[in-house]
């Protein structure tokens, strides 16, 4: 007799915007997913993300690395499919990079090294690692979105902020510097203490959203603002209306967003999480106020990992 597998084995259904997921539990084998547009939530024990890290994500393609090995792969949280790769170190790292699904002959998986000397790569089918050493006045990488099959990343360099294009062909890397200069630079006061920049492509569009901390305590959020890339004159414009988006701002990986109208969510806003804190928050961009959300009932102290995840169905 063949052993069937436990319904919460399997992901939860698509929906048109991003699930929220919790990873907890003892080794983070429990899954907890809420979903923002039915303000209701499942709890799962997915094998392949049990004890595992999101570590960048294509729409509902996700790299995954072990907690306690070497192992790292490519997985569909749809499909339950699942693509190995080659092998890591487990080397620090600013964050990875996935280019495209697998499917697409253009897609590399790889992460940038802590710093950013360096970029490893690999494309799905390799058996090994490439590695890349970036010129120095590439500054300081850290976070990266991908706009028409680009990747665009966010550097620091002398207190300057860059917006730089790797174009990765083959072995090489090509690094173009797009822009220079911090978007919006002269709106943040001096008593910021900290300014979080986070990328998000939507509509094939490159936007940046500032967190401006106040405050002995980070989590603290004084001002946040939007900026959109013009493209064509090559320089930021401020957003005072996202219209019907929704964006969902992601610490650790790829940020998203989805149609309010279709999605069922909250237009004009933008939701994001903090550390050490269970509730989800959205910042309303027309009344720029902050709403506090209780998602989930009490899942310990032992959450891992939260962060929006697909499956997304458009």
């Amino acid at each position: 007799m063949t052993r069937s597998k436990s319904r919460t084995s399997f992901p939860p259904p698509a929906l048109p915007c991003p699930w929220l997921m919790f990873c907890h539990g003892k080794r983070s084998k429990t899954q907890t997913f809420y979903s923002v547009s039915k303000a209701s939530f499942c709890v799962k024990r997915i094998p392949d993300i049990s004890g595992k890290r999101i570590r960048a994500s294509f729409h509902e393609w996700m790299v995954m690395v072990d907690d306690y090995s070497s192992d790292c792969f490519l997985f569909n949280i749809i499909s339950l499919k699942r693509i190995d790769l080659p092998p890591w170190e487990r080397v620090r790292y600013q964050f990875w990079i996935l280019s495209a699904p697998p499917t697409d002959d253009n897609c590399v998986v790889g992460f940038v090294g802590e710093d950013s000397h360096s970029i490893t790569f690999c494309r799905p089918g390799d058996g090994k690692w490439v590695v890349h050493m970036f010129e120095p006045e590439i500054g300081t990488l850290s976070r990266y979105t991908i706009c028409k099959g680009k990747i665009y990343c966010h550097g620091i360099q002398h207190d300057r902020t860059n917006l730089v294009i790797l174009d990765i062909v083959d072995d090489r890397v090509e690094v173009r510097h797009v822009l220079r200069g911090s978007p919006g630079s002269p709106l943040v006061p001096d008593i910021i203490l900290r300014m979080d920049e986070y990328f998000i492509e939507s509509c094939e569009e490159i936007f940046v959203v500032q967190m401006c901390m106040l405050g002995a305590s980070e989590k603290k959020i004084r001002d946040i603002y939007i900026f959109k890339l013009d493209l064509s004159a090559l320089e930021w414009v401020k957003v005072e209306s996202l219209g019907d988006r929704t964006f969902f701002i992601n610490e650790a990986t790829n940020c998203m967003s989805c149609s309010a109208t279709k999605s069922g969510t909250l237009g004009n806003s933008i939701y994001f999480m903090q550390d050490d804190d269970e509730s989800s928050y959205v910042f309303d961009v027309e009344e720029k106020c902050i709403y506090a959300h209780y998602p989930c009932p009490y899942l310990g102290r032992n959450v891992a990992q939260k962060q929006w995840v697909t499956p997304v169905r458009t």
